[in-house]
């Protein structure tokens, strides 16, 4: 990524507990995914990179609540890991929009998808109920100014990737430009 120029952050998914927490003793494995980050992250700082965690939206992931992203980053403790907001996500367990206030100056990226809210989707957005402007009138009271990018899963006819691609782009610079946080004509606010 520090080669390309262009790349200011790398997504880091931590993942789940190996055998669902009833095998191995969960400290263990947090220690050892906390200790990989933090290796990861050095290493990112190091080439001028931030790395960015995603929250899952699963019960047995390392990170699947605010409290538990909250711990996670204070626990890796680099000013360069931070929080990569995938709305979806925190849809799906509901948090609320002000929770992202405890991740304020922490957020190095956000994901656009969308879902129905109650399975994991990654829809182009418009097409389930995620509540974006609550969420993005959050990011944009909190200072949010970094990137933002589109997450999809495959259309159920690949024929149609284009036409999913082209519908994904188009509700996510209407719902950015609704925020005030982009223009229609593509350059941000």
């Amino acid at each position: 990524g520090a080669e390309i120029g262009t790349v200011t952050n790398v997504l880091f998914v931590p993942g789940e507990y190996m055998f669902q927490s009833l095998l191995l003793p969960q400290r263990l494995e947090w220690d050892a995914v906390v200790g990989a980050t933090r290796e990861v992250g050095e290493h990112a700082a190091a080439h001028g990179l931030e790395l960015a965690i995603e929250l899952l939206p699963f019960p047995h992931a390392f990170v699947n609540s605010v409290d538990r992203f909250v711990d996670f980053l204070d626990a890796v403790d680099l000013p360069n890991v931070k929080a990569a907001i995938d709305i979806s996500h925190f849809w799906l367990i509901r948090a609320d929009p002000s929770e992202l206030r405890r991740l304020a100056h922490r957020i190095g990226h956000v994901h656009l998808a969308d879902c129905d809210g109650e399975n994991h989707g990654d829809l182009p957005p418009g097409r389930g109920t995620t509540p974006f402007p609550a969420y993005l009138d959050a990011l944009k009271e909190i200072g949010f100014t970094g990137g933002a990018s589109v997450e999809l899963e495959f259309p159920e006819d690949p024929s149609q990737m284009l036409p999913w691609v082209e519908e994904a782009y188009a509700g996510s610079a209407r719902l950015l430009a609704n925020a005030g946080l982009r223009d229609l004509a593509g350059s941000p606010t």
